[in-house]
């Protein structure tokens, strides 16, 4: 077995990510082995140092950092991930149940879904924003009506993605093939702000400029974005946070309250499996359960 450190390797996995322009996992892995250089005060780290109990220290540190479960969790699945690579390139050797005392779950303790009354202020308010501010809003609701895309696909939406009144694109998580169908008021929106400018691919003037840097500009948009959509609820009066993610919850949830099974909305939103989906309903189940103890107390203190 050749001998590598556990740095070394991510680092090789970085470069082939970003080469194949998996930008977001190459965020991912990067932040992860920042991490891991911080609690490892800069020290390089071997696969024969990954241990069961260096990891439930690692996670300790995290824990006392004030990181949450989710980015924990985060951060452990990728360190899982390159430690799966690494066995099968014959890197590392196989330690049973390595990652059983840590936290690899993905919870779901925010609630980020709005009320169908809340959506349909954004949808129909006719207060005027904003030119920046009615951009953010529209874009908000294009994404609730698109099945809950993740602005990261929409931000990546060629042209030619769009025939007619159907898009067909790649989940930029998954690489997923998907087809929507857009409504009318869907199509109102992508008529209103599509890009003609003929030097760019792109659908949306997110990406400003093809070809340099454009994960950058990515993430630049979705902050302004979010920045800009609490501006928004604001000026609506909406009490709930904003934020682009809300929008694909809100899409799921209502779904949910429609009775549709979470096979269906996992399929429609290109999850990886209902699991994932399933995530996104924990608050609301919540919230339902929430409901009927108050009822049911309520209930009981009628018999009076």
């Amino acid at each position: 077995m050749r001998k590598e450190l556990l740095t070394q390797f991510m680092e090789g996995l970085i470069v082939a990510q970003e080469k194949e322009q998996r930008n977001g996992t190459a965020h991912v892995y990067r932040s992860t082995l920042n991490r891991l250089k911080k609690f490892m005060n800069g020290r390089e780290i071997s696969f024969s140092e990954l241990t069961p109990e260096w990891l439930a220290q690692f996670e300790q540190k995290l824990l006392a950092d004030q990181l949450s479960w989710n980015t924990i969790s985060t951060y452990m699945r990728m360190l899982r991930s390159v430690y799966n690579q690494a066995l099968e390139r014959g890197v590392a050797t196989y330690i049973p149940r390595l990652f059983n005392k840590v936290h690899t779950g993905v919870d779901a303790p925010v609630k980020r879904a709005v009320s169908p009354e809340v959506m349909y202020r954004l949808m129909t308010d006719a207060k005027p924003l904003p030119e920046k501010l009615a951009f953010s809003r529209d874009i908000f609701v294009l994404l609730f009506l698109l099945r809950g895309m993740p602005f990261v696909d929409l931000a990546f939406l060629r042209k030619c993605d769009l025939q007619g009144n159907v898009i067909t694109y790649h989940r930029h998580k998954t690489g997923r093939k998907l087809t929507v169908v857009a409504c009318p008021e869907a199509m109102e929106i992508i008529k209103k702000y599509k890009d003609t400018h003929t030097d760019t691919p792109y659908l949306f003037p997110i990406i400003q400029n093809p070809g340099k840097d454009e994960y950058e500009q990515y993430t630049r948009m979705l902050r302004l974005q979010n920045y800009r959509l609490v501006q928004v609820a604001r000026s609506l009066k909406i009490k709930e946070r904003l934020s682009t993610y809300t929008a694909r919850h809100t899409w799921a949830t209502t779904a949910l309250r429609q009775n549709y099974n979470s096979s269906l909305i996992c399929d429609a939103m290109g999850h990886s499996s209902v699991k994932v989906t399933e995530t996104y309903f924990q608050s609301y189940r919540e919230e339902e359960v929430n409901q009927m103890n108050n009822s049911l107390v309520s209930f009981v203190l009628s018999r009076r």
